[in-house]
């Protein structure tokens, strides 16, 4: 065996060892989605080509954020790429070598141990820097009118995303939730005797200890709440009071969101997206005082999120959404400390 052949074996051993000081926690192991690791493979390459312009090289490039959630995803994504890099050193390497091959195989393997030299730094330090706050999509509903949900679903009532809207105020539904199709019945349910709109979301954040697969919602018929009433005139025009109401791209359906809000509220501070539904959503199920069905209804598996979502404060008496049932496919954890018991429909504050 060659000076250069050892060179090589003992560059793909170190390599190995760092890998192994990268390998996520059992706690966070987790199956990736085909649509995720393309995403890392183009954050991770974006990542590793600014590091070759950065006089601060990978290390300054990844930890030049405040947010902690893009600073861990900036580690994922490079440890997704280089381990795809690998694979792909691995698979070139046929014996016998030539003299050429093995320089050019040792120029990658040295490149990629500098890659992970850095990451393993990265990961031991973590964001050292200034962190920045957090900002809660819910503070676009500050300011808003008590009843911009229904002024905003009558603006867009005639465009093609007219119903999908009513969905989404009345389930606080994901874009991506709506891509992949939300079911809307009408029919009479002999455990609540009486007629009832159900809706069934097949959830887009699923994954072995994360989301909700399934999770179903119903408001009754007679329902005065003017959202209910606007989709309950849909169905009836429909010959089975049924419907699969599905959009085409979130993408669209976001940037028509934000076009119809920016046309009624053109002054308002912040931009109002389909997160807002959500957030409302929320916001109306803990001034009921049913904050439990929340993490059900968002499509969560965890209650951990829930403090992230709407607050009482920002439901309205009166136009508060108070759906019969909402079920969800699986168990929720108990992964926080319990909220403080809300009141239904307590006073709203004063000043």
């Amino acid at each position: 065996m060659n000076p250069l052949e050892d060179q090589l074996k003992l560059m793909l051993i170190r390599c190995d060892q760092q890998f192994r000081q990268l390998a996520p926690s059992d706690r966070h192991r987790s199956g990736r989605s085909a649509n995720t690791e393309h995403d890392y493979l183009l954050l991770g390459q974006s990542l590793l080509m600014r590091a070759r312009y950065s006089e601060s090289g990978l290390v300054g490039v990844v930890a030049s954020t405040g947010r902690t959630t893009t600073f861990f995803k900036r580690l994922a994504a490079l440890r997704y790429t280089l381990q795809m890099r690998q694979l792909e050193i691995l698979n070139s390497i046929v014996e016998p070598l030539s003299l050429l091959q093995a320089r050019e195989l040792l120029r990658a393997l040295t490149e990629q141990h500098g890659h992970l030299a850095a990451l393993v730094t990265l990961k031991s330090h973590g964001l050292t820097g200034p962190r920045t706050q957090r900002k809660g999509k819910r503070r676009a509903l500050t300011g808003l009118p008590r009843d911009w949900r229904e002024a905003l679903c009558q603006r867009g009532a005639a465009g093609k995303y007219g119903i999908a809207l009513l969905v989404a105020a009345l389930t606080g539904c994901r874009p991506a939730e709506l891509q992949h199709g939300v079911k809307v019945w009408r029919d009479y349910d002999a455990k609540h005797k009486r007629s009832l709109i159900h809706f069934e979301i097949v959830g887009s954040k699923v994954k072995a200890r994360q989301g909700q697969p399934v999770r179903h919602m119903a408001y009754a018929e007679e329902d005065g709440h003017p959202l209910v009433v606007m989709l309950n005139s849909s169905l009836s025009a429909t010959e089975d009071a049924s419907l699969v109401v599905k959009i085409e791209k979130a993408l669209n359906f976001t940037v028509e969101v934000r076009r119809l809000a920016a046309s009624l509220w053109p002054n308002h501070r912040h931009a109002v997206t389909p997160y807002c539904f959500r957030h409302q959503w929320a916001a109306d199920a803990k001034r009921a005082g049913t904050a439990d069905a929340v993490s059900r209804g968002l499509g969560h598996q965890s209650d951990r999120t829930l403090r992230r979502y709407g607050t009482a404060s920002q439901a309205s008496h009166g136009r508060v959404l108070r759906p019969v049932e909402v079920e969800a496919e699986r168990a929720i954890r108990r992964a926080a400390p319990r909220l403080p018991a809300i009141r239904p429909d307590e006073a709203e504050p004063t000043g």
